[in-house]
């Protein structure tokens, strides 16, 4: 068979598994096949480090090889013969991991411990992607390596700071990336290139081998083709690390799970999808919370408001209902925060020694700007920014609980997955504001400890100026932390609503 033709339209991970369950093709067809894409594929500024061809062929060949040995009534592995990226902010043995900084790379001793979950699951490394420098931006702009594009239109932004990780999967040069997510750096790009991305729990995936940008905040994350690959890589990466601080025990994740979410926990996500909706299904009996109407309008570009209204308008006819009271302002302090306090200072504390070595004059020009001006808080604002964040972190988990008042809560909170979507041109002539307009909806996720995923809305597109392409659009839902896979069952349930 033609293996190239057979997978030219869709390498998620379900595809694949389907085509290994019936023989219809191999990992070592599939590595050729990936290749030859990545050698088509106009825009070079993806990769930062592609691993050599005759190397991921003999990874598929020795997949092939045990499967062989261990006779075919044994199971495949979970992730056999998948493709995947990891963003150059996590390390992996023997290669270099650059952060999109080339004074500051260095070639990594250990692999990070969920790249070797994927690799101990059969998935197939094709090498390391593109980044902002040090993970710091939501555009793609920032990187000596290039500047990644939207696969729609190449004239936009194809978002960061996870920018080439996306264009991966969305030009389907592999099935899933692992990517990181501080303040949207998933989110965000998943939305502008048409991509699921999900920002689990923190504490749920080991950070232990990546290169921290913000330590309390930062996230490994999934971004995939469709919310049943986000699925299936979740499964493998997610584990119990005991060397990581920051990690939460089992026990812990399922408490979070079983927390007073009663409308929610009818989404527990199970194998096999739920209905398609439409206006005959049974009212889902959910409540969500949505931005207020004055900072839509302030902020959205008008395709967008356009858009999301037509979104939550079909959600309406489904009988979900919206909070009347839902009090949206504990979200937005907390927005305001990751770059408008001491937070930020803690990625001064991350790139410390290469800054006391280098100093600022080999950065990228915005992100010399950016650190520059993180340099300047003190103790006393640290601690009260500390103390600010816990008031709104707790005031925000109360709008998620059922109480006496429903109509002040909310089972999930549904947002815009960012703002806009500059052009290229547009982006580098105003790099600060556009980017903290991009982040208007993803930067309290984490700093709130809650979950996110998002999604592209079907049917949901509008026209680019210049060549008048098709553009996604992305909303997000949020909730509570341990409400992953709920969200994530919900998204599937969402994702055949036609707008």
């Amino acid at each position: 068979m033609d293996v190239g033709n057979e997978l030219s339209d869709d390498l998620s991970i379900e595809t694949l598994r389907a085509l290994y369950e019936r023989d219809a093709t191999t990992p070592v067809a599939v590595v050729r096949s990936v290749y030859e894409r990545i050698a088509a594929y106009p825009d070079k500024a993806v990769w930062i480090t592609l691993l050599p061809q005759e190397e991921a062929i003999r990874r598929a060949e020795e997949l092939q090889k045990q499967l062989a040995d261990r006779g075919t009534h044994h199971q495949r592995p979970a992730l056999f013969g998948i493709p995947f990226s990891v963003k150059d902010s996590i390390d992996i043995a023997g290669m270099p991991t650059t952060l999109a900084c080339p004074s500051f790379a260095y070639t990594a001793d250990v692999t990070a411990f969920v790249v070797q979950r994927i690799l101990d699951a059969g998935g197939i490394l094709i090498g390391k992607t593109n980044l902002d420098q040090f993970a710091t931006g939501l555009n793609g702009t920032r990187s000596p390596y290039g500047v990644p594009r939207c696969v729609c239109d190449p004239d936009y932004i194809s978002g960061g700071s996870s920018s080439g990780s996306v264009v991966s999967v969305a030009a389907n040069l592999v099935s899933f990336t692992v990517a990181t997510d501080t303040a949207g750096s998933t989110r965000v790009p998943a939305a502008l290139n048409g991509m699921v991305g999900l920002k689990p729990t923190l504490g749920t995936i080991s950070t232990v081998g990546l290169v921290p940008a913000c330590k309390t905040s930062d996230c490994i994350t999934i971004i995939a083709r469709t919310v049943d690959s986000a699925v299936a890589a979740l499964d493998a990466m997610q584990a119990y690390d005991e060397d990581d601080v920051y990690a939460r025990e089992p026990q812990q994740l399922a408490m979070l799970a079983q927390q007073e979410q009663p409308l929610l926990k009818q989404w527990e996500l199970t194998m096999s999808p739920p209905p398609s909706p439409s206006k005959t299904s049974p009212p889902i009996n959910l409540q969500i919370g949505l931005p207020p109407r004055e900072l839509l309008d302030s902020v959205l570009s008008p395709e967008y408001v356009r858009l999301f209204d037509r979104f939550i308008t079909r959600l309406a006819d489904l009988d979900i209902q919206v909070a009347a009271k839902f009090d949206y302002s504990p979200f937005a302090a907390a927005n305001a925060m990751l770059y408008g306090s001491s937070i930020v200072a803690q990625r001064i504390v991350a790139f410390k020694d290469y800054l006391d070595r280098y100093g600022y004059d080999q950065l990228h020009p915005v992100i010399r700007e950016i650190f520059g001006s993180s340099a300047g808080f003190d103790a006393v604002r640290a601690y009260q920014d500390i103390f600010d964040l816990a008031s709104f972190r707790r005031l925000a988990a109360k709008q998620f609980r059922r109480g006496e008042s429903d109509a002040e809560t909310v089972d999930v909170l549904v947002v815009p997955s960012t703002a806009t979507h500059p052009t290229v041109e547009e982006m580098l002539a105003d790099p600060i504001n556009l980017n903290k307009r991009l982040g208007s909806f993803s930067h309290f996720v984490n700093l709130l400890d809650l979950c996110a995923v998002s999604m592209p809305v079907t049917g949901a597109t509008w026209k680019s100026r210049r060549l008048g392409r098709d553009m996604p659009f992305g909303i997000t839902l949020i909730s509570l932390p341990g409400s992953d896979r709920r969200l994530l069952q919900l998204c599937r349930y969402i994702q055949n609503i036609r707008v």
